[in-house]
């Protein structure tokens, strides 16, 4: 059995999740040797209720209840609740489906309660007949603020979803950052991993605050496996689908605020010192010695998602590289990386 810990948030990680969880139940039936370690920077409250929007895409995703047109929410959604808060004179800007509210009811009397996030996830995911372990990167809260052009600072959810990702970002950091802890569960399930996987998330919204919660990368860098990353973006596909082309554009915002173009190498130089696997997409192939230069090896294979799910080449790819990484580089797992 290989135990595997998978990083990230949002949908592009959820996706590649789904394909992944059904790889390692084939090869290894009985309690799931999958961990994931969800971003909650951008869980918010929204009309009373808590909503941690990247920890439901992923139990939703693996639980078969998530609308994959979409890539959020519930499938056979309804809208009633939004409806009527609006006949009542409330200006919605944040959508909760009459499905999706039940989460959030559940998960905000239990947090009121005095359960910690970690808890309140695994009832959640029990509730959903979930055999992996699904974990929050931290219990305390963070939230991602962003610093735009035009002087607000804004939520990320705020930028996302009320603004369409239209502003220019000036600036981003992680509120609360400096008190969080990795939540309960979650530095044991890095120590006892035989493949971390980072997953194909917005590097800065989505993977960054997990990074930044005190005491995570300095976990990555001293796991004895290999840490492999998928790209977060194939820069050389056009955009159908108008949701992918506002989270594209959103990606863009921020990477640009870190100071790297949003692409895959762009990506690559952000965990450069984590990675040892990159894994690009085969239409970036181009890219491919530009990532090598930064230090990781490089995997090529189709990535993008269809019908809400990687293809299952994907994920054997990434598990693949659990020997392959262990064979090329021997004792340099778990000593420093570049």
């Amino acid at each position: 059995m290989v135990n595997v810990v998978g990083i990230g948030g949002g949908i592009g990680a959820s996706r590649l999740w789904l394909t992944l969880n059904e790889a390692l139940d084939e090869a290894a039936p009985g309690p799931s040797p999958l961990t994931l370690v969800v971003n909650t920077g951008d869980d918010l409250w929204a009309h009373g209720v808590r909503v941690c929007p990247d920890l439901d895409t992923t139990l939703y995703a693996l639980s078969g209840r998530q609308d994959t047109d979409r890539g959020w929410g519930t499938k056979g959604e309804t809208w009633r609740c939004m409806e009527t808060m609006r006949e009542l004179g409330n200006d919605v800007w944040f959508n909760l489906g009459d499905t999706d509210l039940a989460t959030h009811l559940l998960r905000t009397s239990w947090l009121r309660d005095g359960v910690g996030l970690a808890e309140v996830t695994r009832r959640l995911a029990d509730g959903m007949g979930l055999r992996c372990r699904v974990l929050p990167a931290t219990e305390q809260p963070v939230g991602t603020q962003l610093l735009c052009t035009d002087g607000e600072r804004r939520s990320y959810q705020e930028f996302l979803v009320r603004d369409a990702a239209a502003p220019r970002v000036h600036e981003v950091t992680y509120a609360g950052i400096s008190a969080a802890r990795p939540a309960p569960g979650v530095l044991q399930a890095l120590e006892s991993a035989d493949l971390v996987v980072l997953g194909p998330s917005n590097p800065v919204a989505s993977l960054g605050p997990v990074l930044a919660v005190p005491g995570m990368r300095e976990a990555l860098r001293d796991v004895r496996c290999p840490v492999v990353a998928v790209t977060p973006t194939v820069s050389r596909v056009p955009f159908e689908d108008p949701g992918e082309a506002r989270r594209a554009d959103s990606r863009q915002r921020l990477m640009e605020s870190r100071g790297v173009a949003a692409t895959a190498t762009g990506a690559a130089e952000l965990i450069r010192d984590l990675c040892d696997v990159f894994v690009l997409d085969t239409a970036d192939a181009q890219e491919a010695d530009a990532i090598r230069a930064l230090g990781p090896e490089v995997r090529l294979t189709p990535t993008l998602a269809r019908g809400g799910r990687v293809p299952r080449s994907l994920a054997d790819a990434v598990l693949d590289t659990v020997n392959g990484v262990r064979t090329a580089r021997g004792a340099a797992i778990g000593g420093v990386r570049r």
